[in-house]
């Protein structure tokens, strides 16, 4: 092998398992080049902040045509929490906010850098394909390089959080980015505290926003702690 290629191999690490999200901004036509750029950071952030929380390594956030971007997730079993996190930092900027994201799971190759530029491989091809495929009107997408058992009903459930989560209102989406970040959930009085608003309102917006049916849903995807 020539030593060009093996140098240039040597940058690259192979993964046997990786969760990409591919996403875009809703009507973002309607939103002024400083809102857009605002809503990316707001998307950056929180991708950030679920790698972090979850001790996965780098985010590896990049912007793509404007409106696009695409991120590494943690593990498998969180892909669902971190879409609801990017959605509720996303939608408490503000009704006009909201982005399709499509998580693809699979093999794929990542270069030494922060970014996945350079990145290749199914997961990556997987979550690109399904932003493209997704219909009018879902914002939620999963898709696998190798489907594991049960399948359809966490398709299905994405579709529900999808619903649910959509009508967050910005209040909502806040309490709800406060309760999905953090490793342990906070309990409202704490939330109350961290998001200087009465605990009551926490209590409300948490109800109404759907949060005992979204527990149920992430506790079935990822399981014991």
């Amino acid at each position: 092998m020539p030593h060009s290629q093996r140098q240039s191999e040597s940058q690259f690490v192979q993964a046997p398992e990786l969760v990409v999200l591919t996403g875009d901004l809703v009507s973002s036509s309607k939103l002024s080049p400083e809102a857009v750029a605002e809503a990316i950071r707001a998307l950056e952030g929180a991708a950030r902040e679920a790698a972090a929380a979850r001790g996965t390594g780098p985010a590896r956030f990049t912007r793509f045509r404007g409106d696009g971007w695409q991120c590494l997730g943690p593990s498998p079993k969180f892909a669902l929490r971190t879409a609801l996190l990017l959605r509720a930092r996303l939608s408490a900027l503000g009704r006009a906010y909201d982005t399709r994201i499509s998580v693809g799971i699979g093999a794929g190759a990542l270069d030494r850098s922060d970014a996945l530029d350079g990145a290749a491989g199914p997961a990556l091809e997987i979550s690109g394909r399904g932003l493209d495929r997704l219909p009018h009107g879902q914002r939620f997408a999963i898709a696998w390089e190798n489907p594991p058992p049960g399948a359809g009903l966490i398709r299905a459930i994405f579709a529900l959080a999808d619903e649910i989560s959509r009508n967050w209102t910005p209040a909502q989406a806040r309490v709800f980015a406060a309760a999905l970040g953090p490793l342990q959930r906070p309990n409202q009085e704490a939330l109350a505290r961290d998001l200087d608003i009465a605990q009551q309102a926490v209590a409300k917006h948490l109800a109404s926003g759907g949060d005992w049916a979204l527990r149920e849903a992430l506790d079935a995807l990822e399981g014991p702690a």
